[in-house]
């Protein structure tokens, strides 16, 4: 498939992330256990600017500007469509002459255009002329969806099937009107079922090796969409019981149903049931963010365009009274972008959710999928704020509380058998005031969890009965000062202090559910603008080694609490660190770019870039150092030449000892300018 922007995909393969994580504490492979460095995505994700267009349909530059809540015609939905493609540059840099493209729309239900579940054909109708013209009609285009409700001859594949198949392929959607649109005569369109048969599916490597478990780094798609020089991406806008279903969700349709099964849950019989995906009964929580970040690797979306014409809040799917649908939210809206996080995170604004609890949009963004960085995204027409509006949350997600904090610095574990007391025993001096070191004092690296529990347990491999004690550390940055929530949940007993304070305090035994992490564990709490410091304390003797924690807006509506407060960031590293990393801090005199192969095991090249007057050289240092700040190995100390320049570094200190795997910064200070960025060795 042909890609003309890269919002930062990712190199690094499966072998690496196993061997990186065996150096450092291991990436686990089942349940809440499931952990790795956070370094494994520093060194190789890279933030980049992104676009997104908004287009209401009362934009006075369409041709016929419209109500906001009323219906709208084919010519009305297609001028906005246009709009939105035109606003981030058109489709000219994206088809040309003689591709395949492939518009992959969301198809749930038999519903008719316009209710909000589906995919409305129209805004599909509009792709296809758009993309019908740009090439001067030399274009193939693929309209292709792999539905989780059957056709007749995929019955077998979902043997407890007991609703009514599709008789002709998304018929009551309207899809198959298109075949036979006049105003689509000339367009050399197709329709394709991405869920079979199984002459067409193709099992491909998953690009990194793949994050979901039960991939085992690999998958099947139909080859409509590997042979696609294009694949457009076409949702809807709507709640769903992983926070919301926008773009990168929408992908999770390209895991054909005639190996995953129906629902892509279960498998099917004919291949003993081998591949299936998870649901919400098998992980309330978090069932969703690895597997479609893996189909995202695999699919490669060039563009997205989310009809948010008739969207749903609380549920994916149509809720009704009699023959009144009850959770429609008519916009009126259509967005348009490149980067699928992206526009996930401006969809996610633009219904009261808070970007940074949807797993699948940070950990997309983790790997290199796209930016979730509202300081880096830019909108084009209708401005975010002014149109936000509260969504009704998914029942079977408003007893969570949105994402938690997975990034942590640990310390211990400490055998607290001869302690009477745990908690109240200083196994740390000073615990109020601590402090954590990335790497120093018994402090680890920044720890990242795939959970919203974190499972001490496991990391530190330390069983039920084990009587013991860890310390976890992280910063937060708030946005202003002001109340809050602290929702926290454990098992066995717990401290959290908040600036050196006390902020929770339980010293009982509990269970708490995997689809309620918190039960009535909602704290108010104060917090301070600027660099805060949270420290946990946890206990463990007779049940899971875990905890889960966020801060969330105080909300007293259960329908639609849980967000984090926004603006607040999570951090396990010093300011100082997050400030130099991938930054210069004086404009255009230098640059640092990155070292490869990164991670490396033998050597690693580290270009950089000198700016400035022929014939007068500039004072240049550029340095290893370790995550505490020391010096490990200088590589340039004297005046060089502007222009290119490069070194190698072999993974020695400045004494020629070969140093331990781990994560370092390269340094490069050129007169006050300084710029830093991290590499992760192997060994």
């Amino acid at each position: 498939m042909r890609r003309l922007v890269s919002p930062g995909y990712l190199s690094l393969g499966l072998l690496a992330i196993v061997a990186l994580s065996d150096v450092m504490y291991g990436l686990q492979t089942s349940g809440t256990g499931k952990f790795a460095p956070d370094a494994l995505f520093d060194a190789v994700t890279s933030a980049t600017e992104a676009r997104v267009s908004i287009v209401r349909s009362d934009d006075p530059a369409l041709p016929s500007p419209a109500s906001v809540a009323g219906d709208l015609n084919d010519r009305q939905i297609e001028a906005m469509v246009r709009r939105a493609v035109d606003l981030i540059g058109g489709f000219e840099w994206l088809v040309r002459p003689g591709d395949r493209v492939l518009i992959k729309p969301n198809i749930v239900d038999p519903e008719p255009p316009g209710v909000g579940e589906i995919t409305d054909v129209r805004v599909v109708k509009a792709i296809a002329r758009i993309v019908h013209e740009v090439t001067g009609g030399d274009v193939e285009v693929i309209v292709g969806e792999g539905s989780p409700r059957p056709m007749a001859w995929e019955l077998p594949y979902a043997p407890s099937w007991n609703a009514p198949a599709w008789t002709e392929l998304w018929d009551v959607a309207g899809f198959q009107t298109l075949l036979t649109d006049p105003e689509l005569a000339d367009v050399n369109l197709r329709l394709t079922n991405l869920n079979g048969p199984w002459e067409d599916l193709v099992e491909v490597d998953i690009p990194q090796g793949g994050y979901f478990d039960r991939n085992l780094g690999r998958l099947w798609v139909h080859k409509d969409v590997l042979n696609a020089d294009v694949l457009i991406n076409v949702p809807v806008m709507k709640i769903h019981n992983t926070g919301i279903t926008v773009a990168l969700k929408n992908s999770i349709g390209l895991y054909p149903a005639t190996k995953y099964g129906f629902s892509r849950s279960v498998g099917v019989p004919q291949d003993d049931f081998k591949h299936r995906l998870l649901h919400y009964d098998d992980a309330p929580r978090d069932w969703v963010e690895e597997q479609v970040v893996d189909i995202n690797l695999v699919a490669d979306v060039d563009f997205t365009i989310v009809d948010a014409l008739m969207t749903l809040q609380q549920s994916k799917n149509a809720m009704r009274s009699g023959t009144t649908i009850t959770n429609q939210i008519r916009r009126n809206m259509i967005l348009a972008s490149a980067d699928p996080v992206a526009i996930d995170h401006v969809a996610a604004r633009l219904m009261g959710q808070n970007p940074d609890d949807i797993a699948m949009i940070t950990l997309a963004e983790r790997v290199g999928l796209g930016t979730n960085n509202r300081d880096q995204i830019d909108v084009f027409g209708a401005p975010v704020e002014p149109n936000i509006q509260q969504y009704i949350k998914d029942p079977l997600y408003t007893s969570d509380f949105g994402q938690g904090n997975r990034t942590w610095l640990l310390a211990g574990p400490f055998p607290a058998a001869e302690v009477d007391a745990p908690l109240d025993h200083a196994f740390l001096a000073d615990e109020a005031a601590l402090i954590g070191q990335p790497g120093r004092d018994g402090w680890s690296e920044p720890i990242y969890f795939f959970d919203d529990r974190i499972d001490l347990g496991a990391f530190y491999n330390v069983g039920v009965g084990a009587r013991t004690v860890a310390y976890a550390f992280t910063w937060f940055d708030a946005p202003a000062d002001q109340q809050a929530e602290l929702w926290i949940g454990s098992d066995e007993g717990l401290r959290v202090w908040i600036n050196g304070e006390i902020a929770y305090d339980y010293t009982r035994r509990r269970t708490y559910r995997d689809d309620e992490i918190v039960q009535d564990k909602k704290l108010p709490i104060r917090l301070r603008k600027g660099e805060n410091t949270l420290l946990v304390k946890a206990v463990q003797e007779f049940s899971d080694f875990q905890f889960a924690l966020n801060i969330c807006e105080p909300e007293a509506n259960f329908t639609i609490d849980g967000d984090r407060v926004d603006g607040l960031k999570f951090r396990a590293v010093p300011l100082a660190m997050t400030a130099v990393t991938d930054e210069r801090t004086t404009p255009a005199q230098f640059a640092l770019d990155r070292n490869y192969p990164n991670p490396f095991n033998a050597a690693t090249v580290i270009p950089f870039h000198v700016d400035g007057m022929a014939g007068r050289d500039r004072r240049v240092t550029l340095e290893i150092l370790d995550v505490t700040g020391q010096r490990v190995r200088s590589l340039v100390d004297r005046a060089l030449a502007p222009g290119p320049h490069s070194r190698v570094w072999d993974g020695t200190d400045d004494a020629g000892r070969a140093v331990a795997s781990g994560v370092f910064l390269t340094c490069l200070r050129v007169d006050d300018g300084t710029a830093s960025r991290k590499l992760v060795l192997l060994r």
